[in-house]
């Protein structure tokens, strides 16, 4: 009976061994998942800290490119203001001669007298030569569609426009 006894405990000593060293497995195991937990739910942590600063500074991208597009709308339709305001003046303003200057006071021979004359109301972009040529005028009662010429003599002088006038013989 003492060799019964014996082999069962025995054999029970190798079973509970077993199971100790089954236990001892799955507890090795369980620790080492929940470091693993642990470790996750630490890089959680700091993945979650770094997404809301990242929400913040989407949020704060988002409001600077909002301010930029509103800036940017502001200065667009300060543009158009200004473009409508050119465009304004331009359709209102005229190129148009100043008074007529006689260069030959006394009846020439050939019976053609020379004038010329100041252009005003130009402006810096307008094609001044085109104005000059294409802006009528009066000079010694008749009126003159274009002169016979036209010279820039730059922003102190201006533009002037001159004429050569057949003289009818009473008028000398």
């Amino acid at each position: 009976m003492l060799t019964v006894l014996f082999t069962a405990t025995s054999l029970l000593s190798v079973a509970v061994k077993r199971d100790l060293t089954e236990w001892q497995r799955v507890h090795d195991e369980l620790m080492r998942d929940m470091a693993r937990i642990e470790r996750l739910r630490e890089q959680e942590s700091v993945l979650s800290d770094e997404l809301q600063h990242l929400r913040e500074t989407k949020s704060a991208v988002s409001d600077d490119i909002q301010r930029l597009r509103i800036q940017r709308e502001e200065e667009r339709q300060e543009w158009e203001r200004e473009r409508e305001a050119n465009e304004q003046r331009r359709r209102g303003h005229m190129p148009f001669w100043g008074e007529a200057r006689l260069l030959t006071a006394e009846c020439p021979e050939d019976r053609i007298r020379q004038y010329d004359a100041p252009m005003h109301n130009l402006l810096v972009e307008d094609d001044w030569y085109a104005a000059c040529m294409n802006t009528a005028t009066d000079i010694a009662g008749r009126r003159l569609a274009s002169p016979r010429t036209c010279m820039n003599y730059g922003l102190d002088d201006g533009v002037r426009g001159y004429w050569s006038i057949e003289v009818i013989s009473s008028e000398c």
